[in-house]
């Protein structure tokens, strides 16, 4: 019966959970499953103590990530050329390191179950999940990726983004699973508490501001075109693919009166100095028109220096913007040289490019201010906030044929709406395979394209101004309430011990 316990309890059920949770996201968007996947995951952790918890937490977060996060398999063997041991490798020990964080916030569910249930369910587990959830951010750059509030971008719940963000909605899951729990396992007060909440809940969300309320239409519309090239990941890189490449984006750009043309993430696959006369013939036919050309390509400025993963503003507006949050052990890695070394001996592909700037000026066009991102860098928040509220527009360009035929690129589409909905600000998403799209200020995908096919997107899109709650404030007052909370009850769970021993 013990072995029956073990496999039922502490690996069958945490890891049927965790892949359960992962259908909450895009593609597949059931945020109702993974609701119940957290219900499940403090239902486990309602009885065990602090190991086992922690066990069970590990567990539900390998299959949670192994599930969510197996795309990064794709970018690293079949186009970084890593060896299949070592890709699987890096893919489970990515998965393992995630997984460390629910994993931290079981054992801190553990660790404080001897506190009053009540407590314990609706304010210390989300508060110690908020907390995990922050640090994931934070942690080597940050790695947000599958956070809970994610999942709620279709549910009747995002008047909360521009007020708390992404953060904010996931701790509010996990209160709401924990009023669940409480439902079937807590005390006569703690079932009276969750049914006072869960009948109040209707009446505070229709109480909550639109996300209209937040910000205003700024100015006259801009005209737009967002151009996908659509150039698979195995041969963008060819030299005999180049002389399409560059054809495609002049043919594209020429065929379009716009008044602003975004190409996507490196389009032009070659540092720019090196074809400056093409660059110059799209400034010039640009700048004729009155229009204004992003173009994704690299910057090279001489042997001695780095690399930068750039967006250049060719015609009308003027200006440059370098990638400032790079990846991680994608474009560059914090290893020593010998480690350095040792890839190039196994002929691994690898990136090290520069930092941008942070304090750099945004590109203007027909005088609205551009807040531009690179791939990766919608996915926090605070990057995005760094151009407000002087930008009425945000633009992100990326290369999501790394990740061919999976997820990832759903997902990404799905981080970029919970942006825009957390700034108040349309975003113009242009990717190299796909999924470009136009996003309205209130999260809501107005147009997009399909993968793996040359396709535009031309519209007129409104800028805005003006700052919602969320961009004004920030994430401080929930990295003050997630470690405040945990720190309370771990300092409360410690005093009881010590009560009970003596």
């Amino acid at each position: 019966m013990r072995a029956v316990r073990v496999i039922g309890l502490d690996l069958l059920a945490p890891a049927v959970l965790g892949g359960l949770a992962t259908l909450g996201f895009a593609p597949f968007g059931y945020y109702g499953l993974t609701l119940i996947a957290i219900v499940g995951l403090i239902a486990l952790w309602w009885q065990a103590g602090a190991r086992r918890a922690a066990w069970r937490g590990w567990v539900f977060g390998l299959a949670h990530f192994g599930t969510g996060i197996y795309w990064t398999f794709v970018s690293t063997y079949y186009y970084g050329g890593a060896p299949l041991p070592m890709a699987i490798g890096l893919v489970c020990l990515l998965s393992a390191y995630m997984a460390a964080y629910p994993m931290l916030v079981g054992a801190f569910a553990g660790f404080t179950r001897g506190l009053p249930r009540t407590l314990w369910a609706l304010l210390l587990v989300p508060g110690a999940w908020l907390a995990a959830e922050l640090m994931r951010s934070w942690v080597l750059t940050g790695f947000p990726w599958l956070s809970l509030g994610y999942s709620l971008i279709d549910a009747p719940l995002t008047a909360l983004a521009p007020i708390g963000g992404v953060y904010f909605m996931g701790a509010l899951m996990v209160a709401a699973a924990g009023m669940v729990v409480l439902l079937f396992a807590g005390s006569l007060i703690g079932r009276a508490v969750s049914v006072a909440l869960l009948a109040a809940a209707p009446f505070a969300l229709w109480l909550l501001p639109p996300a209209s309320q937040w910000t205003r239409p700024a100015g006259e519309p801009v005209s737009v075109d967002v151009i996908q090239g659509n150039f698979p990941q195995q041969v963008k890189w060819d030299p005999d693919t180049f002389a399409t490449t560059l054809t495609r984006y002049r043919n594209l750009t020429e065929r379009s009166d716009a008044d602003l043309v975004l190409w996507p993430e490196v389009a032009i696959p070659a540092p720019a100095n090196r074809v400056q006369s093409y660059f110059d013939d799209i400034d010039a036919m640009a700048a004729n028109r009155g229009q204004t050309v992003l173009a994704g390509t690299l910057v090279h400025q001489g042997d001695d220096q780095p690399y930068y993963n750039a967006v250049l503003a060719l015609g009308a507006g003027h200006g440059r913007y370098y990638k400032r949050h790079l990846v991680p052990f994608g474009e560059y890695f914090p290893v020593p040289d010998f480690v350095m070394h040792w890839l190039d001996g196994i002929n691994m592909r690898y990136s090290n490019f520069g930092f941008g700037a942070e304090d750099q000026p945004l590109i203007e066009v027909d005088g609205v201010k551009i807040g531009l991102s690179i791939c990766f860098e919608d996915a926090f928040g605070y990057e995005i906030a760094k151009a407000l509220p002087a930008a009425g527009i945000l633009a992100n360009v990326t290369n999501d044929a790394w990740f061919a035929g999976t997820t990832a690129a759903d997902q990404h589409l799905e981080i970029a709406r919970m942006r825009a909905l957390e700034a108040g600000r349309p975003m113009l998403r242009a990717a190299n395979t796909g999924i470009s799209a136009v996003i309205d200020f209130d999260g809501r995908v107005r147009e997009r394209t399909g993968q793996f096919e040359i396709a535009n997107i031309q519209t007129r899109v409104q800028p805005r101004a003006g700052l919602t709650p969320y961009m004004r404030i920030g994430d401080w007052p929930l990295w003050t309430a997630g470690f405040l909370l945990t720190g309370v009850g771990l300092i409360a769970a410690i005093a009881r011990r010590r009560r009970g021993r003596a």
